[in-house]
């Protein structure tokens, strides 16, 4: 500060001194003092004003928090109305009865639904990376409400529930009654109603699944994936090759994927393999000619689509779904060359379709009146069973004793 008092002081000085030899007149001197306050007035006001500006900032409101008796009475205006519904997931959101359903905030990344009450909790995708959570009901007249918010952090997600909860894992799976977060080895579930949390234990060497096409709340069924190996482990490579082998061959049987039991009683390993989740994405390329490019680099990502936007049929979401019957549980899926159907309270598999060739890809039709159908593409045809409790009370053939981990 001292320098900056220094400085006018000069100025004033020399503009006294120019005016010659003899004492400058009172009238030069009052000049000179207005021309030293204005520049020391501009030099305050270059300094000043920043540090007012910081004083003067309002403070951040802090976040305000709902008691776990208002966060039900808000579950409760929405679900006074609305009701079941048939949800199928998009690309870029949730169809509900062939409407397309979507969020004035942001576009819907994620969501767990309950066809039989039309109950949902969904995920929110902001600006800013994070995620809301939010719960609703199928054609209810009431807005969604807010459950929790969702930030990542590198590889791992950390969860606030509006009531003030907090939870961190590597990965967050909505549920059409809140939603679950997993980590390694273990997972927790979190209800709206109550405001509770459960603890699941999960199976040795398997973490939960990101991608989930059930919703566990209603199927009592959450998808897990066994661990990857290590990359520098070349015996154990060796022997998934030898098994990626043996499985095309019909030889023995993936284990890769397993539908557990929220209470952690039933298990279903389901013949599918790790491989076919990532797809190819190229970089530096050059045009070769009118139908090839050269391409420097290629790395390759896990994908739910190519890049034309289709479905990558060979990851296992696609491969993957489980629902609930008025039977019962039942989980759908296909292998290389059959599509099959595991009656998880019988303890059947039941082979719905086959083809030597392959099978290209399957859906499940959830339909109004509470029945499950399945239309699966074989080569150039459909074939299509719209009833599978129908199908498995009549079918006689082509039926096996459900997988276990320890026949795997």
């Amino acid at each position: 500060m001292k320098a900056k008092l220094l400085v006018p002081s000069l100025i004033a000085a020399a503009l006294i001194s120019a005016c010659g030899s003899t004492p400058p007149t009172p009238e030069e001197r009052a000049m000179a003092n207005q021309m030293q306050k204005a520049f020391l007035a501009k030099l305050q006001g270059m300094t000043v004003p920043a540090a007012a500006q910081q004083q003067a900032a309002p403070a951040a409101k802090p976040e305000v928090l709902l008691s776990a008796a208002e966060l039900a009475e808000q579950k409760q205006k929405v679900d006074a109305t609305g009701g079941p519904a048939i949800f199928y997931r998009k690309k870029d959101g949730i169809m509900i009865d062939g409407q397309m359903f979507n969020d004035f905030e942001g576009q819907v990344a994620n969501f767990g639904g309950n066809r039989f009450t039309g109950e949902f909790t969904y995920a929110v995708e902001n600006f800013d990376g994070s995620f809301t959570l939010k719960y609703h009901k199928a054609h209810s007249s009431e807005a969604p409400i807010k459950i929790g918010t969702v930030w990542k952090r590198g590889g791992q997600f950390e969860v606030r529930t509006v009531t003030g909860k907090k939870a961190t894992g590597n990965s967050v799976i909505p549920t059409s009654d809140g939603f679950i977060v997993g980590r390694s080895g273990s997972a927790f579930r979190y209800f709206i109603d109550g405001d509770s949390v459960k603890n699941i234990t999960l199976l040795d060497n398997y973490h939960i699944a990101e991608h989930q096409k059930g919703d566990a709340a209603s199927t009592g069924f959450i998808l897990l994936e066994k661990d990857p190996r290590d990359e520098n482990d070349k015996v154990g490579g060796f022997f998934d090759s030898f098994k990626e082998l043996g499985n095309t061959f019909g030889l023995n049987k993936f284990d890769d994927y397993v539908l557990v039991s929220i209470d952690g009683y039933t298990t279903v390993p389901m013949d599918v393999g790790l491989g076919g989740k990532e797809i190819a994405e190229h970089s530096n390329c050059k045009r070769q000619n009118a139908v090839m490019n050269k391409c420097e680099n290629v790395e390759f990502k896990e994908s739910l689509y190519t890049k034309l936007g289709l479905p990558n049929y060979s990851h296992y979401y696609w491969s993957i779904n489980w629902v609930q019957t008025q039977s019962g549980p039942m989980a759908i899926y296909r292998t290389s060359t059959k599509v099959k159907i595991v009656d998880i309270n019988n303890k059947q598999v039941h082979t719905v379709f086959s083809r030597t060739l392959g099978v290209n890809d399957f859906v499940v039709i959830e339909n109004a009146d509470g029945t499950t159908g399945i239309r699966a593409r074989l080569g150039f045809s459909k074939e299509e069973v719209k009833d599978i409790e129908s199908f498995i009370r009549n079918n006689t053939t082509d039926i096996e004793p459900m997988q276990t981990l320890q026949s795997s």
